[in-house]
């Protein structure tokens, strides 16, 4: 699996990034009604491109990542954006579930095709989740394996049919997936865009006993 941490020093390097982020920002809140009061995680924040282009239109956000190196790199984003209500915590919900106060609001970014059990994972952020918040989503339409390297063990995007169920069995309800925007990659010398949907959801039931 790709080794976040050594590449996190260059990782907002390549501007395509940050304007992904803006764009994703700008999809979440056309599709979720974003509140000054609202308590927000983003999981698998990276450098926390995407929490803080939302930072500025919610109460509090929280970015929680695996790798310690891109935590390092989002503590000094926030701090040179003097971010005050934004925090960024080292860890990984398929290990520990979340043990602090439930969200408004969860949002992620291309970083649900990295985890291997995704079923999983929507049940611990369903569970961090207070009843009637929403979940926002961001990650690759089905692609043919082009858009990684040939030994990357992720996801090869998600197919409508699979976001919903999961997100039904971890809980969530409501579910609506979107074109949401493209994201560039130069695949055997030759610029390719690749399809990135948006999933929201609202939290209604418990999560299933064993959704996978």
């Amino acid at each position: 699996m790709t080794d976040f941490d050594e590449l996190a020093e260059g990782w907002d390097a390549d501007p395509r990034r940050t304007e992904r982020a803006r764009r994703a920002a700008d999809a979440i809140a056309g599709a979720v009604p974003l509140r000054d009061s609202m308590r927000v995680l983003e999981y698998g924040a990276g450098t926390g491109l995407l929490g803080i282009a939302l930072a500025g239109r919610v109460g509090e956000l929280v970015m929680l990542d695996s790798s310690a190196g891109m935590i390092d790199v989002a503590r000094t984003r926030i701090a040179e954006s003097g971010l005050s209500n934004t925090t960024a915590e080292v860890g990984d919900l398929t290990e520990h579930p979340w043990q602090g106060e439930p969200f408004d609001l969860v949002v992620s970014l291309m970083a649900l095709h990295h985890v291997p059990n995704v079923c999983l994972l929507l049940r611990r952020l369903s569970e961090a989740t207070r009843p009637g918040g929403w979940i926002a989503v961001l990650d690759l339409e089905p692609e043919g394996g082009e858009y990684h390297d040939p030994d990357f063990e992720g996801h090869h995007g998600f197919s409508r049919g699979t976001l919903r169920r999961a997100f039904a069995a971890a809980g969530y309800a409501h579910v609506t997936v979107r074109n949401a925007l493209t994201t560039d990659r130069e695949v055997d010398g030759i610029q390719r865009s690749f399809g990135v949907f948006l999933a929201t959801a609202q939290r209604e039931t418990p999560p299933r006993p064993d959704p996978c």
